[in-house]
This record gives structure tokens, C-alpha cells and sequence, in this order.
């Protein structure tokens, strides 16, 4: 049986950085990542990519939005209207005297991210901009993000099947101790968020978190990823055995006893 994870994972930049601070950057940075060539090399297809925090399948998300396409042409474009060129000459972007320089944290003993990371690293490069991969182990990595010690990250939720509820990853009242450790600051944002969390009206509240979504997909404080597919073996011996948008329920299981082994 194969279903959609309530999972997502993401690149997160830190804009505190100057790299990170313009919109612009952040979605040419997002241009730049093949995601559809990872999706099928790395997670051999298994998988979906995501423009949001809510569960694909949810009514939160909004299914009319299009990923960002890969288009270093275009992103370099982009960088370029926003002030980074290469003044010197030595193949780095530079702006106001900074240099497109920056370090991506990724968790030890991820392949996955480590393959991801390889690929961006030689995509960036081309363009003019250096990444360098640092991979931590865990407690390490957590700490430096729990500090807002790092340039950008590649990190994962989970998120709800349903009714999820942004306000620790993205309200801007949690940038110092909540989960907004990349430090996203939009006051609309902040409103359709508190707004929703009041809203009994579920076709509103929808309504509402669409809007949102459109906000992130705009502003990308984080380059969104994939939604993994789990997939799961069950003996025939299992009756009743259903798939929902969110998985399988086991509780709904039930074995005809000549079939039975166990008491």
C-alpha cells in the first residue's frame, strides 16, 4: 500500500543573513534547486513537491498554487536585479561589500540530504554563488538551530491531516523561542494567522489559510520540498484493510479465524 506522508521537508533561510533578507533572492535561490530531478533520482518518484506547510491532501492546501519551476536562467536574473553581480571578478556574487557566501546544516546520517545539498552546491556554483555543507549530529544541529546559529537548513515537519494550525512555525511572535527560527516577519501574515485560529466557519478559515499560502509562496522563507509517500506491507491474512488520504487504520483490521495464528 503506498500513501502520502503527513510530512514535509524544506530548506529554511535564516534572514537574519543579508544573503536571505530580499524575497527575490530567496525565490531565485528556490529556482535554482532541480526538484523534479531529485524527486525521481533520490526519492525514486515516491513523492510529491509542496508549496506549503498543510498536508497535501488537507482543504488547507491550496492546490492552485505552482511550484516555483527550475530556471537558473531566470534566477540569475533575479539576482541580479537585486544588486548581486560579480564586481571583482573572482566568481562570486557580491553585494555592498558581502560576498554570496553562506553554509547549509544538514543532520549526519541523512543521505538523502547529503545527496540533495551535492547536487544545489554545483547548480549554485554556476551562478556565482558558494555553499558550503556542514552535516552535524543531531543534538549538535538542533542546537545550533535552537540558537539561530546558521545560514539555512534542511530540516522537515510533520504536519496534521487536517486543521493545522501555523501560528509556531510562521507568527512572528515566535522568532525568538518558537519554531520561526528563520525569522519570517510579515504583518499580513500574522493577521490571516490570528484570524484563522478565531474563524468557526470552516469554508472561511480555508479561505483564510489559502490566502495565507499564497503569502509563503511569494515571500519563500523556506524552499518548499517534497511530501514523501510511505509505503507499507500487509499480509493477506488482514481483512478490511482501507487506505485514507492520511494512511491506514489498523483498528479496522480483522483476520477470519482459519487464518488466525495467534490467540
Amino acid at each position: 500500500h503506498k500513501y502520502y506522508s503527513s510530512y514535509y521537508n524544506y530548506v529554511g533561510w535564516n534572514m537574519r543573513r543579508p544573503q536571505f533578507k530580499d524575497k527575490m533572492v530567496r525565490r531565485a535561490l528556490t529556482m535554482m534547486l532541480d526538484k523534479q530531478l531529485i524527486l525521481e533520482t533520490i526519492y525514486y518518484g515516491l513523492g510529491k513537491e509542496v508549496v506549503s506547510g498543510f498536508f497535501i491532501d488537507s482543504p488547507e492546501y491550496d492546490k492552485s498554487i505552482e511550484s516555483w519551476p527550475y530556471d537558473p536562467p531566470q534566477a540569475a536574473k533575479l539576482l541580479a536585479e537585486a544588486g548581486w553581480v560579480d564586481t571583482n571578478a573572482n566568481g562570486i556574487l557580491d553585494k555592498d561589500g558581502v560576498e554570496f557566501q553562506f553554509e547549509m546544516l544538514i543532520r549526519a546520517g541523512s543521505p538523502e540530504a547529503e545527496a540533495i545539498t551535492t547536487v544545489y552546491q554545483e547548480e549554485l556554483k554556476r551562478v556565482g554563488i558558494e555553499m558550503n555543507i556542514r552535516s552535524l549530529e543531531w543534538a549538535t544541529f538542533l542546537g545550533r538551530v535552537d540558537d539561530r546559529n546558521f545560514d539555512s537548513v534542511i530540516l522537515g515537519w510533520s504536519s496534521p491531516p487536517t486543521e493545522g494550525d501555523p501560528y509556531q512555525v510562521w507568527h512572528s511572535s515566535q522568532i525568538e523561542k518558537g519554531s520561526n527560527f528563520v525569522a519570517f516577519n510579515h504583518p499580513e501574515s500574522d493577521r490571516l494567522i490570528e484570524q484563522a485560529r478565531l474563524e468557526f466557519d470552516t469554508k472561511k478559515r480555508v479561505e483564510l489559510y489559502h490566502k495565507f499560502n499564497r503569502i509563503l509562496h511569494e515571500e519563500q522563507p523556506y524552499t518548499f520540498l517534497f511530501c514523501t509517500q510511505s509505503l507499507s506491507a500487509v499480509s493477506k491474512r488482514f481483512q478490511n484493510v482501507k487506505v485514507y488520504p492520511a494512511g491506514m487504520d489498523a483498528r479496522e483490521w480483522w483476520v477470519p479465524l482459519p487464518l488466525q495464528r495467534f490467540q
